[in-house]
């Protein structure tokens, strides 16, 4: 008997425990990964499932996925099902979620690991894997438009992601002091601007700093590998996403860094109804860029002294995958 936990359409855990099998009721939720695994070489590892499968029978599918058990957490369930299915340890300090799709009864959490594997040490679980192979995106293309490959809706946003030199990863507290440093050296010339003493990010404490850790998520932003900046989010209330925060270091701007990072964060959070975030008024290349990712202005205007004033924005109806 397998059971789940189960999470609100805001992904907040419930008390409720669901047995796999029954109908899952209406406003229930369960977690589902998706596991794609990539070699230095750019293959992509991928899986055909047995012909006797209920869902997708005999049909190409990505390496590894299935749902998350009762106790189970996103990675628990990727490292689980990888290891299951193909008999591999995921290395997921090469890894990252890249997004979510949030479907009629759950969340269905994407992941990417990067991982150079060897096919002979292969262990696949005969009940689920008829057979495994490396691939690439042409021919994932390709069999998805003979019926081969299960056609998922966020395949286009996968292999964007793929192909993009930007990524992000979840920052851990023991790397706060270097992200702070970063902080402040990205406010620097805002806050000789404004002199804006009380409130701005380079005057901010480590305590204060470390908090974030515990109130939202922190994120390293990449690119090609190397440390560009930061971004800070946090749920405000129930369905309501706060980006609080976004730094990108001097050298690593005007690359449309910030936006690709928006556009993700909007992914990764598909219970979000609505995104919040403030920025300064008179910054007017920092309004565009929002402003151009659908961000609109709240009608909030928060003086801070005589030369600052923060203008609030809210995104509705978030950029999202649908159901697959």
């Amino acid at each position: 008997m397998e059971l789940w936990n189960i999470y609100d359409k805001y992904r907040h855990m419930t008390e409720k425990v669901h047995e796999r099998g029954v109908p899952i009721a209406e406003g229930d939720f369960h977690i589902v990964v998706h596991v794609w695994i990539v070699n230095d070489k750019g293959e992509i590892l991928i899986q055909r499932r047995q012909p006797w499968k209920r869902g997708w029978p005999n049909m190409w599918d990505c390496a590894a996925a299935g749902a998350a058990v009762l106790g189970d957490s996103s990675r628990d369930a990727a490292l689980r099902e990888a290891k299951e299915e193909l008999g591999i340890d995921l290395d997921l300090n090469r890894g990252q979620l890249l997004f979510t799709a949030k479907f009629e009864r759950g969340f269905d959490d994407i992941w990417l690991v990067r991982q150079n594997i060897d096919a002979s040490d292969l262990r696949l679980q005969y009940e689920e894997v008829a057979e495994a192979k490396w691939s690439n995106e042409s021919e994932i293309r390709e069999m998805i438009r003979r019926g081969e490959f299960i056609d998922f809706n966020y395949v286009d946003a996968l292999f964007k992601v793929l192909n993009s030199e930007i990524s992000l990863a979840r920052a851990d507290v023991c790397e706060a002091e270097v992200l702070l440093e970063l902080q402040k050296e990205v406010f620097k010339p805002i806050y000789e601007k404004y002199q804006d003493h009380d409130t701005s990010p380079v005057n901010q404490t480590r305590d204060k700093f470390l908090r974030k850790f515990e109130l939202g998520d922190y994120y390293k932003v990449l690119y090609k590998d190397n440390l560009a900046g930061s971004v800070f989010v946090y749920e405000k209330a129930p369905g309501v996403m706060r980006l609080h925060i976004i730094n990108i270091l001097e050298e690593y701007q005007n690359r449309g860094i910030a936006q690709e990072v928006i556009w993700r964060l909007e992914l990764l959070y598909p219970q979000a109804e609505s995104w919040l975030l403030e920025t300064i008024l008179t910054e007017q290349r920092n309004c565009h860029v929002y402003e151009k990712m659908g961000y609109k202005r709240n009608g909030e205007l928060k003086a801070i002294n005589d030369r600052l004033t923060l203008v609030g924005y809210v995104k509705d109806n978030p950029s999202r995958l649908q159901e697959i």
